[in-house]
């Protein structure tokens, strides 16, 4: 990370003044520090309060409400460089890229996934950047020198409040993944080509290292034999896994804000997505894949002995339990 040069007027005795002034005659601000954001002018702010201005840090030296021209570098008698307050808690949703150490400056939060540097811009992360992080427990981050995941890697499964020199503002590509990564995912012979490229995709873009793509393929193999028990099929579910209209249609919004795009119903990557979605959402919402695999077949309301509406058993425990079986067949690890 470049330096960054330490500005210093000092404050003319009419400035005092007016920081006197303000002090003493302006509703007082908040007694407990927090962390504000970004500076802004007639604000009330107590001491140990931390801003952001021009990509950098402040803490709050004495309590006042702000004016224009009291700007964080103008004014060191109200405000020094660098984060004093409270050390922002780690977040439970995401990784936090910060621009300064000691968690200061701009901060972006970025959930799990693998994430080329077009992709980090697109999330407000430039090239070359960052110089401390907040890593939830069981994640792990690798930061990448170089584009598409290339050069030297780091890895963090913990904060880091400086991440040193040698990655100091070195990042070009990231992989954010929750547990540890499958030491080597292999291709199960039965599964085409195509299809692994398509289960990859979305695992990459879920940050599963692997192994959501192994389940994934066992669940398409049960739905529609990799596609090839499609013609002819008498069920209006969409594709190769099957996701039935209204289900999908549930959940378009959602499937735009992971995926970045509209739902093409014709494109057997969108199936998958869409699929991979629901599924990932009721294996953290029934703890397991298995259960997982239960309520993605039967519905989040499916219990031992359900019926359709014609009073026909739901045998969701078969569908799981052949799923699971090919799955770990496959090499799955959970």
């Amino acid at each position: 990370m470049t330096t960054k040069k330490y500005l210093f007027n000092p404050l003319s005795l009419l400035v005092v003044l007016a920081v006197f002034l303000s002090t003493w005659f302006t509703a007082p601000p908040s007694a407990s520090a927090a962390a504000r954001g970004a500076w802004a002018p007639n604000t009330a702010y107590a001491v140990n309060d931390t801003v952001t201005y021009s990509g950098s840090t402040y803490t709050c030296l004495q309590a006042h409400t702000s004016l224009a021209g009291w700007e964080p570098p103008n004014a060191p008698a109200l405000w020094k460089k660098g984060g004093g307050g409270t050390t922002p808690t780690t977040p439970t949703n995401g990784v936090t890229f910060y621009a300064d150490i000691n968690y200061g400056g701009k901060a972006v939060t970025v959930g799990t996934g693998n994430y080329t540097l077009s992709q980090l811009n697109a999330k407000g992360i430039p090239n070359d950047w960052m110089s401390s992080l907040k890593v939830p427990n069981g994640w792990t981050v690798e930061v990448y020198e170089n584009d598409n995941f290339g050069g030297t890697k780091w890895t963090f499964t913990s904060d880091s409040s400086w991440v040193g020199n040698a990655i100091n503002d070195k990042m070009s590509s990231v992989k954010i993944y929750t547990g540890s990564p499958s030491p080597s995912v292999t291709k199960p012979s039965e599964v085409p080509s195509h299809i692994w490229r398509y289960v990859m995709n979305v695992d990459n873009k879920f940050g599963k290292g692997g192994d959501f793509a192994l389940l994934l393929s066992a669940v398409i193999k049960k739905e529609s034999s990799f596609g090839a028990g499609l013609p002819g099929s008498p069920s209006a579910g969409d594709g190769l896994m099957q996701v039935e209209p209204n289900t999908r249609n549930a959940y378009l919004s959602q499937f735009s804000s992971k995926f970045g795009r509209a739902y093409n119903h014709s494109s057997e990557q969108d199936q998958v997505c869409m699929g991979a979605m629901i599924l990932d959402e009721k294996i953290v919402k029934f703890g397991n894949i298995y259960n997982g695999l239960l309520h993605y077949n039967g519905g989040d309301n499916w219990y031992p002995g359900a019926t359709d509406s014609y009073g026909r058993p739901i045998l969701a425990n078969l569908y799981a339990d052949a799923v699971y079986a090919t799955y770990k067949g496959y090499g799955g690890k959970h």
